[in-house]
């Protein structure tokens, strides 16, 4: 056995007198204007990209990820992987409290991932699909076993619906029956181990929480957060501007400019590892793009610079079939098809969509969730794609219903999206690996999941990086997706808001308030 990480409390006491430069001021209710409502409270069930912004106050992980998207200690102070890859043995902290104020053990670890394992609808599911075993052999030991090595392992226990849930108040049964966990009514009043307490959901108003005075990485300086539910940016805009806010989580690209100029408002750009792109259904057999040289017509037909310039403005134009963020896996030689839309004309002749008396070919949906930068890129993408004759007829939905039509009952056409690409190139899978819970296109390829499954399974990354360039080969042949723009993350707050999680890297996870301060 090696040790992989331990708790450095010199080096997080130098980052703390780093960040804060200060004494922070305890007190205080930090404003959030926050763009959607979770679908639940439930952090491990479903894909809900509206609650991961609010989970990591409330739960926390064995791991995390920092802004950096570094592994940090969480619940597990330290841990170890054997020699072979196969065995992964975590050392819970001990004295941590749920907030109903019973005890955390190793217990609640291994019936949360048993849970995540038996249930294929966890957005986690797919990553404990090669685990042996969870056992917990005291109560603050937890040992998980593989049944192949699994490099991304570590990283995907600190990523996305992997949150330690009590099995206390979920391991119960009703009338002899096991109450689903989908159906558990702590889903709406949540209890977990985090820096802060559930106090109340307003659907379609807000989020608040309350500190945890005993909350394991030291009592929380906000004494209240509140998600101000508030789905369109202008209007999130107005508010923070008004001073109703303090921290404005639902900025776009075209309101940076204007907050720059704003008196006593920090605006932070940070690369990051998202990226925007289009999506072509290649599931749906009666539409144009299950043909895949009508796919490239469209991509000849559309010109990101100018996607890029009028609508994103922040980040940088996407050139290949993964982020750049992530250098070591990112293939710079599997390109983009090139703005050309006289080849684009050809291709669509080709495939038997001549121009009729209208001077349109045929007509196709695009669909695309709220918010300007999403309307502005679906516009400029209509405009271009009228020129050579394709019609494009646009459908604007707030998250929840997007989900319901694009994710779940594919109906659409071309649809934009955005997504984070990491902590790890295997979380292609999900995007492009038959089946993967956000792979919207339908996009199916024996040859990509065998890549995908092989390079998952080494640890070499040499040789996992010819395989994710291998993949990214491919892509650029099938064309499933069009990648249109590189991600900026937007930081946008009042001066005197301190201590947000993108300064405490290394400190608290992504989404994890703990050290945050109103100087004020």
């Amino acid at each position: 056995m090696f040790l992989v990480k331990k708790l450095l409390v010199f080096v997080l006491l130098l980052v703390f007198a780093f960040a804060f430069a200060g004494e922070p001021k305890k007190g205080g209710t930090l404003v959030i204007a926050y763009w959607g409502d979770p679908i639940s409270f439930n952090p491990d069930a479903k894909i809900d990209d509206a609650g991961s912004g609010i989970y990591g106050c409330i739960f926390s992980r064995l791991v995390a990820l920092d802004t950096d998207y570094n592994v940090i200690p969480d619940l597990a102070e330290s841990w170890e992987v054997s020699e072979d890859g196969l065995t992964y043995t975590f050392h819970l902290r001990k004295g941590v409290k749920w907030h109903d104020g019973h005890p955390l053990t190793s217990a609640d670890v291994v019936w949360t991932f048993k849970q995540i394992m038996s249930h294929k609808e966890a957005p986690a599911n797919r990553h404990f699909r090669d685990v042996e075993s969870v056992e917990a052999p005291d109560d603050y030991t937890v040992v998980i076993k593989l049944k192949k090595p699994y490099a991304p392992f570590l990283g995907f226990l600190a990523w996305y619906g992997t949150y330690i849930m009590p099995k206390h108040l979920y391991d119960i049964t009703e009338n002899g029956s096991p109450v689903d966990w989908l159906n558990n009514p702590h889903n709406q009043n949540p209890v977990g181990t985090g820096p802060f307490k559930f106090v109340e959901w307003v659907k379609g108003d807000h989020v608040t929480l309350e500190k945890n005075p005993d909350y394991f990485l030291g009592e929380p300086y906000l004494d209240r957060i509140v998600f101000k539910i508030i789905p369109d940016e202008n209007t999130a805009l107005q508010a923070f501007l008004n001073g109703e806010v303090d921290y404005d989580g639902n900025v776009s690209r075209a309101q940076i400019d204007t907050l720059k100029r704003v008196p006593g408002v920090v605006v932070y750009l940070k690369p990051g590892p998202s990226r925007y792109y289009m999506g072509f259904n290649v599931n749906r057999r009666e539409s144009p793009f299950h043909d895949k040289k009508v796919r490239f017509a469209v991509a000849h037909a559309l010109n990101r610079e100018e996607i890029f310039k009028k609508a994103i403005k922040y980040g940088q134009v996407a050139e290949g079939f993964y982020t750049p963020a992530i250098p070591w896996a990112y293939n710079p030689n599997a390109k983009i098809p090139e703005y050309n839309p006289e080849l684009a004309e050809k291709l669509l002749d080709e495939a038997g969509y001549p121009r009729k008396e209208d001077g349109y070919r045929f007509e196709v949906t695009l669909v695309y969730f709220q918010g300007q930068e999403w309307r502005d890129m679906s516009t400029i993408i209509k405009e271009q794609l009228d020129k050579v004759g394709i019609k494009v007829k646009l459908e604007e939905y707030e998250i929840a219903a997007y989900i319901e039509k694009v994710l779940k009952a594919g109906d659409f056409d071309l649809t934009v999206l955005d997504g984070f690409q990491g902590p790890d190139p295997d979380n292609l899978k999900i995007r492009v690996g038959t089946g993967g819970d956000v792979n919207v296109m339908g996009y199916s390829s024996k040859e990509v999941d065998d890549l995908l499954e092989k390079a998952g399974s080494i640890s070499d990354k040499e040789k996992r990086r010819e395989l994710y360039f291998k993949i990214q080969e491919i892509l650029a042949e099938d064309l499933p997706i069009y990648p249109i723009a590189e991600v900026m993350y937007t930081y946008v707050h009042r001066d005197y808001v301190k201590g947000l999680p993108y300064q405490m890297a290394g400190v608290v996870a992504y989404n994890n308030y703990a050290k945050t301060w109103l100087d004020k």
